[in-house]
């Protein structure tokens, strides 16, 4: 049998975390009591990695650099989730616009008319029915309370056109949908994108996964702070250049290089709401040292 760490009260937690170095002072016990029982000591503690080596916390750890790590990275999660919501809204509207030009409401169910899919590749074929499949049991769960699917479901045979359909779509959805559609789609909607060069579907569809993994992140309340991303997006050379270097070396798996990713997904305007409100998250979290998201020394001048 495993061994499975006891269970510790809050009290005993709080010890725990002083011997090992955090400074907590007597008058902040109250408030870490709560922050504590309200926040799960795991959870916090996975904020807490770059404030300690092994179990011995540095001289400078405290309650309050804890606690302002931690609401920063709440701040930064919802922020991104509201830019990555209109990143979605944007992608699932020129999907459905070209494909719908091309192929009519109802052309997405016929799976011939997925560029991609007509090479008969098994993998690719399975993507397209997973995302049907899902996507009906969700209209079926949805019929109910969603005014939208009710009124298609009782009164157009079932059939939603595509623009319609797209609502019940996942942002993990549409970026495997946008990697099966015909090259010419792809391209028509990555140079409205503004991508211009010759694989700007392939990159595309990089892009928007990585945006999928982001959201995902966020909508879930996972980490953000010192979280190394599995998926490596596929930036501009330039962009590139723009990374923060550790030893030398670009540093792609942490969160700045998914703001780039934002950036050349987003309109203008909102990526500047987007930089408006880092910009606060910083200042009201003096603290938190940006670096741990991959964030270069001239992060503002790069955004702006």
């Amino acid at each position: 049998m495993s061994y499975i760490k006891p269970f510790l009260p809050i009290d005993k937690q709080i010890r725990l975390l002083k011997t090992r170095g955090l400074r907590i002072s007597d008058s902040e016990y109250e408030i870490a009591k709560q922050f504590f029982l309200n926040n799960n000591y795991y959870r916090i503690s996975g904020y807490s990695l770059t404030l300690r080596k092994n179990d011995k916390f540095y001289n400078n750890a405290s309650l309050k650099v804890l606690m302002q790590i931690y609401e920063a990275d709440r701040c930064m999660r919802h922020l991104l989730l509201l830019i990555a919501e209109i990143v979605e809204v944007r992608i699932k509207s020129l999907i459905a616009y070209y494909h719908s030009k091309e192929y009519g409401p109802l052309g997405y169910l016929d799976i011939n008319n997925f560029g991609y899919l007509k090479n008969g590749k098994a993998n690719l074929q399975a993507n397209y029915l997973d995302i049907i499949k899902k996507a009906d049991r969700q209209k079926e769960n949805l019929k109910g309370s969603e005014l939208f699917i009710k009124h298609h479901v009782e009164n157009k045979d079932g059939n939603m056109p595509f623009w319609v359909y797209f609502e019940i779509l996942t942002m993990s959805d549409i970026s495997k949908l946008y990697t099966l559609l015909d090259t010419n789609l792809q391209k028509k909607i990555a140079e409205e994108l503004g991508f211009k060069f010759s694989q700007n579907n392939i990159i595309v569809g990089n892009l928007l996964h990585c945006i999928a993994i982001l959201r995902n992140i966020c909508a879930h309340g996972g980490r953000l702070y010192n979280r190394l991303f599995t998926r490596k997006p596929r930036l501009s050379r330039h962009e590139k250049l723009l990374l923060r270097k550790e030893n030398g070396v670009p540093v792609y798996d942490k969160l700045f290089s998914y703001i780039l990713v934002l950036k050349s997904l987003t309109q203008p305007k909102d990526f500047k709401l987007l930089v408006e409100h880092i910009n606060l998250i910083h200042k009201q979290y003096p603290l938190v040292d940006f670096k741990h998201y991959g964030f270069p020394n001239d992060w503002r001048k790069i955004l702006n």
